[in-house]
């Protein structure tokens, strides 16, 4: 019988997946109508104030000087993968961005060991390679036309390992709390300075949808959160291709549109790769016993 814990980590997994899709339908149903650096400028705005209790009630924590470059440099990475990201959601089918999204841990390898100089052995780097392979069954070169919003999908991805590796090294010394809120808050003017020149106003029928991507994505990443921290990740790791399934549910509900075979043999690799990179790097390392506090 499954432990509480686990259940809840379960949910919580299903629950991100579940409105991550719902943003990119969101965003998709929004495309050609509101620039996707618009709309990643509104999506900061509602996660900022989502994050204001928090902020009442524990007070904005000083950041230190030093810190404020790596903060800067996370805040640049994690735009430019959102509006990619958003842009990419806007011209190709839903399910299509986000098997490439699964991409994400294998580019996260890459970076630890450049940047972070940590070891990778020849099952990092096999899984690797066979993940990479899968992302070319999805995007087909040379057989299919490359857009730039495959690119966009794909880079988008890099840019979050990208993103991702920097808040490894913030996380020595900051909680991912103030983490998130000083990453909010600097990406506001770094959103709303090129927002200025491509401003569109939303109409009242958009404005539901434009704050509910925000609340969506917001919602959904700290789900995702609650989700890691909840259980071992090799219990939570197989219910993110959930999202795949949530995704080609809400583009064809919402935009009559199917992934082909291909996007899910595609999908299927990619995916099998990062969770055995994840079975890999956590092997023989014991399944928490106190899941159900942390819950």
């Amino acid at each position: 019988m499954l432990r509480t814990g686990v259940v809840a980590a379960i949910f919580w997994m299903c629950m991100a997946t579940l409105l991550n899709s719902l943003a990119g339908g969101m965003v998709r149903a929004l495309s050609g109508e509101i620039p996707a650096i618009e709309l990643v400028f509104f999506r900061n705005v509602v996660a900022l104030v989502i994050l204001a209790p928090w902020v009442m009630r524990r007070g904005i924590v000083r950041l230190p000087a030093a810190r404020l470059p790596l903060y800067g440099f996370r805040v640049l990475l994690a735009y430019a993968a959102m509006v990619m990201l958003f842009y990419a959601l806007a011209r190709m089918p839903i399910a299509d961005v986000y098997a490439l999204q699964y991409t994400i841990p294998l580019f996260t390898i890459l970076l630890a060991v450049l940047v972070l100089k940590q070891h990778a052995d020849a099952h990092s780097w096999g899984a690797c390679l066979v993940g990479f392979a899968g992302t070319l069954i999805i995007m087909r070169p040379g057989i299919i036309e490359l857009t730039l919003a495959a690119v966009c999908a794909i880079t988008s991805a890099l840019l979050s390992a990208g993103s991702n590796t920097v808040i490894k090294l913030l996380s020595r010394s900051e909680s991912p709390e103030v983490i998130t809120v000083w990453t909010n808050l600097l990406m506001m003017p770094l959103a709303f300075v090129p927002m200025l020149f491509i401003w569109v106003s939303p109409s009242w029928a958009q404005v539901p949808w434009v704050i509910g991507i925000g609340i969506a994505s917001s919602i959904g990443g700290y789900s995702f959160t609650r989700a890691i921290a909840s259980a071992d990740a090799r219990i939570v790791q197989p219910f993110q291709f959930s999202r795949m399934i949530f995704a080609t549910a809400i583009g064809f509900l919402m935009f009559a549109e199917l992934p082909d075979v291909w996007t899910w043999i595609g999908s299927a690799v990619i995916f099998a790769a990062s969770y055995y990179v994840v079975l890999h790097e956590r092997k023989g390392t014991p399944i928490p016993n106190d899941t159900e506090s942390r819950a």
